[in-house]
């Protein structure tokens, strides 16, 4: 369905933002490098007082303001032993067992290791447990605590993992940390690149939020600040078809099938898409013969910015879509190319659909 040339398009723009450090509350970088490339597509561009980038389409519609975070799962360093090992308390909904012997970086640009403790001196005990947090530490290669603040490290700098991009043998499949939410920022920017203003059936929000990891908190500021009448959040969601899971039955999505439009989210407190939004969106998705997997994600412990958007200030018509991904909040993240291009065909095509 899609061409190379827009697979090489998409993949060009989400590698060049995986290469960005961002982990929440710290994702300045992210915000430095949109900005320029921003206001080349866009005439009124700003900062709003929360931090989240704004980037304003003057339309005579409905207010529609669209999202992707562009914060990641990430570390903050706590305290510096005297022999220079950082120790740190993780940002957002990692794993733990995940982080032990990763590679890191600190502060955007310093190499360093989440240290693991020898197979060899561990105890039988040990190897069956899962370290906890404050018993972790990222090793720099240095050997005092001058060292790494002579580097730039204080208490309060942030670490993330390393880019470590990969493309499986179908080179659809993308496998890297933090495709949530590069994948969802990268269509953003590809919807931007496309934009035929003077055809907009909305005046038209578009915003990279800030802080989604920690509690959806650059949207609720975006999003009170606004006013919009209609709102979507582009992110990713976790995909179950793998072994071990029974995904027909709990989560019926996968990989390579289409963008999934999020009728509900969330296990408490759970949101819902309003009516007329899914009937537009699912609409316009028929209408230019787009795969859409619809999926209620009830229950479980995920959510988008759409949930703080729908109550903020006056309330809104609010949902999401979302780009599946395996592996969901570990290092080794896997989507397919179709689906994230689906995404972006979707909403290409619905902001000049009358809502």
């Amino acid at each position: 369905m899609f061409t190379l040339t827009q697979k090489r398009a998409y993949t060009e723009t989400l590698r060049a933002l995986l290469e960005v450090s961002s982990p929440s509350g710290r994702e300045h970088p992210m915000r430095e490098y949109l900005m320029p490339i921003c206001q080349r597509l866009c005439a009124d561009v700003f900062e709003d007082p929360f931090g989240n980038l704004v980037c304003h389409f003057q339309g005579s519609g409905p207010r529609l303001m669209i999202t992707a975070h562009i914060d990641e799962l990430g570390f903050i360093i706590k305290s510096i032993s005297p022999e220079g090992f950082l120790h740190f308390q993780p940002l957002g909904g990692h794993l733990l067992k995940q982080l032990e012997a990763r590679q890191v970086m600190v502060n955007g640009t310093i190499p360093g290791i989440i240290g693991a403790k020898s197979g060899h001196l561990m105890s039988a005990e040990e190897m069956a447990t899962i370290t906890p947090a404050n018993q972790m530490f990222i090793d720099i290669g240095v050997t005092s605590a001058k060292e790494a603040r002579d580097l730039g490290i204080t208490v309060g700098s942030y670490a993330n993992i390393r880019n470590n991009y990969m493309e499986l043998t179908n080179p659809d499949y993308i496998c890297c940390r933090t495709l949530d939410d590069r994948a969802g920022a990268a269509v953003l920017l590809e919807l931007m690149r496309g934009l035929e203003t003077q055809a907009l059936a909305f005046d038209l929000y578009l915003v990279f939020t800030l802080q989604e990891e920690v509690g959806l908190r650059g949207a609720q500021a975006a999003a009170h600040n606004l006013c919009p009448d209609v709102a979507i959040a582009l992110d990713t969601m976790p995909c179950g078809d793998y072994p071990g899971n029974n995904w027909q039955r709990d989560l019926p999505v996968q990989l390579g099938h289409g963008v999934c439009c999020n009728i509900t989210e969330g296990k408490g407190p759970m949101s819902f898409m309003h009516p007329r939004l899914q009937g537009f969106l699912l609409g316009t998705a028929e209408e230019n013969q787009i795969d859409v997997q619809v999926v209620s994600v009830c229950g479980l412990s995920c959510s988008t910015d759409s949930n703080a958007m729908a109550v903020a200030g006056k309330g809104c018509h609010a949902g999401a879509l979302t780009i599946p991904r395996r592996y969901s909040h570990s290092p080794v993240e896997l989507m397919h190319l179709h689906d994230a291009l689906s995404m972006l065909a979707l909403v290409s095509k619905l902001v000049y659909r009358a809502y």
